[in-house]
Formats: structure tokens, C-alpha cells, sequence
């Protein structure tokens, strides 16, 4: 049992249709992977500290405990709809979460994942949007926050997202992707797994190679390496 998963973009609503077969999938790990990386979006948006907890989010929660008690380790990347996950989240149920960039291994793969948020620099309106949603001052606005402003913020949140910079997401910035990957595998590293461009992508590029994870709904796709290091795209048949 040494297989290592990526999945990302789940983007769970409540009362999502989508939920149970993501449960299914999370149990269907036990016993054939060791260790499952979500390069995050996890849920629509997630504002993921403890009294703003959905009854949804919580439930989904639950599956990575169980899953986790049947020997899968959980780790997570947070994404451009995340916020907080490590402050709250970190330690139970993820045994790591990042806020940028994680370090995995399977067999001689030696594997950098990323959410993919901050690839494209020419991006400035979301550049500044992230960080001042992650600074100081959001956080001590949190903390005053009733549980009710805060899932209604949520809500602010996913609508100021969906209208971002809209011609940023049309394409893949391929330039920007292929200079982030070389980076990378200056470092040392021999395969990038992104997320959030929702295109599911793999780039042969010269030092290793470039993976960019499909969103769950398009068809519950995923990315796993074997014990031996040699990754394929899968699907979960639910």
C-alpha cells in the first residue's frame, strides 16, 4: 500500500449531489494508497475556521477521519477558494497542509504540488484580491465574526470569485506554466501537479514533467503515482 493520489477542485456546495460519490471515493482509498494530496478547492469556498463549520463540511470531515483510522494520510493544499484550513484544519483530519507549495515522493519521483493560483503573474487583480484576503487584518476580522456572518461572507466571497479577471481563465497561460514547472525541476524536482486551470493536462518538458489535475465534476478524474513512481491519470467509477 504505497500509492500516492491527487485529486483537486471539488468545489462541494450544501446539499451538493456530488458529495456522496466524493465519500465513496475517499473510502476507496483504504487499503490500496497510502497517501491522498487535495490541491485544494475542496469546497466552493471554504472559510475553514471551526465555528463557521457547515453541517456539509463537517460530514465530509468525518470521511477523512474514518478514512484516515483505516491507514490513508490526508494532506492538503490550500487553494484560491481557501482560507485558514491550517489554522483549524491541520494536524485532524490533514496530517500537513500548505498554503503554496507541498513535497511528495513515490519511488525515485520526487513530486511538487501546487494549487496553480499564483502561476500566472499577469494576474494582478487576483494577486492583490489573495492577499488581502489572507492578511493580518482578515484574520482579526474573522475572530469578531457570528457563525452566521461568516457562512454569509462565504457566500460574498464565492460571488466576488466567480467575477475575477475573467480573461485570466479562459486558456491555459502556457508560457508562465512552463516556466514555473522549470523551476521546479531546477530544484530538483522531477513532476509539478497543479490544480485550479481545470484542464486536465500532461506537458513533457525538458528536466520532468508537468501535471495539471482535472476538476472532480468533469468526470471524477484523479492522478496517482504507483509504488514505483509511474503516474496515470484514473477515474473513480463511482
Amino acid at each position: 500500500m504505497s500509492d500516492l493520489v491527487f485529486v483537486a477542485d471539488v468545489h462541494l456546495v450544501e446539499g451538493d449531489a456530488e458529495a456522496e460519490p466524493f465519500h465513496r471515493f475517499l473510502r476507496s482509498l483504504a487499503g490500496r494508497v497510502r497517501t491522498c494530496v487535495i490541491v485544494g478547492d475542496l469546497f466552493n469556498v471554504w472559510i475553514a475556521r471551526r465555528r463557521f463549520l457547515s453541517k456539509d463540511q463537517a460530514r465530509l470531515l468525518d470521511v477523512l477521519r474514518e478514512t484516515s483510522r483505516r491507514g490513508v494520510t490526508f494532506k492538503y493544499v490550500e487553494g484560491n477558494r481557501d482560507y485558514f484550513v491550517g489554522e483549524s484544519w491541520g494536524g485532524d483530519p490533514f496530517a500537513e497542509v500548505a498554503g503554496d507549495r507541498l513535497e511528495e515522493r513515490a519511488g525515485p519521483a520526487r513530486i511538487l504540488a501546487s494549487h496553480g493560483d499564483l502561476v500566472n503573474l499577469a494576474d494582478r487583480q487576483y494577486r492583490l484580491w489573495r492577499a488581502a484576503t489572507r492578511s493580518v487584518a482578515a484574520r482579526g476580522l474573522l475572530s469578531l465574526l457570528p457563525s452566521g456572518t461568516g457562512r454569509a461572507l462565504a457566500n460574498g466571497l464565492e460571488a466576488r470569485l466567480r467575477g475575477t479577471n475573467m480573461r485570466h481563465k479562459g486558456s491555459l497561460p502556457e508560457p508562465m506554466l512552463r516556466d514555473y514547472a522549470r523551476r521546479a525541476f531546477t530544484a530538483g524536482f522531477s513532476h509539478v501537479v497543479l490544480g485550479h486551470f481545470h484542464q486536465e493536462t500532461r506537458m513533457e518538458l525538458e528536466g520532468g514533467t508537468l501535471w495539471i489535475l482535472p476538476d472532480w465534476r468533469a468526470g471524477r478524474r484523479y492522478l496517482r503515482f504507483d509504488a514505483s513512481g509511474q503516474p496515470r491519470f484514473e477515474a473513480f467509477e463511482a
